[in-house]
């Protein structure tokens, strides 16, 4: 039975990323790879660091965050090991299919190695954390779905030909408020953790039962404390790390922005702010393929076509090759980190003194 599951997840993997290959291919059919290289290299040095600038400062302001979500939890963190966790995770996230599930299942042993926070409190921040990702996520939608809603309309029109719409944005909007309210809730009164060891103890086997057993303490410590963070009010809990997440999602317009800037594109930011909740919000749904590929990019390409960019086409293969450029860089970046922590400790012998 898990043999045959594993089959199907690996059947999956492989047919939505020859699906994702083969929609890549078809959208840049007819690009003309000479003037995209023209275009790519006008950018210049001092661009390619405008492009990778918008990423860090996410990463950066997304810590801040979580910091303060620690402190919340009894733990003081510091932010170069929360900054190397996130470097490391969000290189799984945007490179491997189903990544996102897989860099979640690795933060825990991560701030073990290098934060050294303990399991329960990992997990308890993680929850924290993707509250936050959601809460301010839905504030994200709304504000730019609310500033740049002209845009929008003019999107919906041209894509789904019904200017109508639009509206969806702002009921994906309170769909994600009803989420964290539901993670909140959850969380707060269901004993989530306690519920997890109940199913595993399912789980027949002397052994499993042994080791889950003496693990039993964790997952109550673990509601214990997911619990404690939200009972602190809305204040500690939210508004005030939930600001610094906020501007973390703002800075992938931003990042939107400077690179079609820098391609010579000339829509104002609240425009590019539409454009990039539409299309982020796609990539969350397409969660299996790496970084939403394929389906992003024929996105980008479709938007820049319906907002009457001049060579859309072009320019959206330009934007894409400077884009996953620098999630590339980022990528690159982040296993490096991962493979020095894998590489074994050297420790030098101790050197012996013949006193005799």
């Amino acid at each position: 039975m898990i043999l045959s599951k594993d089959r199907g997840l690996v059947a999956l993997r492989v047919v939505s990323g020859l699906s994702a290959v083969a929609l890549l291919v078809w959208t840049f059919r007819a690009v003309d790879l000479a003037r995209v290289w023209q275009s790519i290299t006008n950018v210049g040095l001092l661009g390619l660091v405008l492009i990778a600038a918008p990423e860090l400062l996410s990463l950066a302001l997304e810590c801040l965050g979580w910091g303060r979500v620690f402190e919340t939890l009894g733990q003081d963190m510091p932010a170069r090991p929360l900054m190397r966790v996130r470097v490391i995770t969000e290189a799984v996230a945007q490179t491997l299919p189903l990544g996102v599930i897989w860099a979640e299942s690795l933060k825990p042993m991560l701030l073990s190695r290098h934060a050294g926070v303990s399991a329960s409190r990992a997990v308890a921040a993680l929850v924290a954390r993707k509250y936050l990702l959601v809460a301010s996520q839905a504030v994200y939608v709304a504000l730019l779905a609310a500033c740049g809603f002209a845009t929008l309309r003019k999107l919906a029109r041209a894509l789904a030909g019904h200017a109508g719409l639009a509206w969806a944005a702002f009921a994906v909007s309170a769909m994600l408020c009803l989420l964290a309210f539901g993670l909140c809730g959850a969380f707060t009164r269901g004993r989530m953790a306690e519920r997890a060891f109940e199913l595993l103890r399912g789980v027949r086997h002397t052994r499993w039962q042994r080791e889950l057993q003496r693990r039993r303490s964790g997952f109550i410590s673990t509601d214990n404390l997911t619990s404690a963070y939200f009972a602190v009010g809305f204040v500690r809990a939210t508004l005030y790390p939930g600001f610094f997440f906020l501007c973390g999602w703002l800075c992938e317009a931003v990042e939107t922005f400077v690179i079609l800037r820098l391609l010579g594109v000339s829509l104002d930011f609240f425009a590019v702010g539409s454009l990039e909740v539409l299309l982020s919000f796609l990539k969350n749904i397409v969660f299996i393929l790496p970084a939403g590929l394929g389906v992003q990019d024929a996105g980008y390409v479709s938007c820049l076509n319906a907002l009457g960019v001049p060579d859309a086409l072009q320019i959206g293969a330009a934007f894409m090759a400077l884009k996953r450029g620098k999630q590339l860089l980022w990528s690159a970046l982040g296993y490096l980190l991962w493979a020095a922590d894998a590489r074994p400790v050297l420790v030098r012998p101790r050197m012996s003194v013949d006193s005799g």
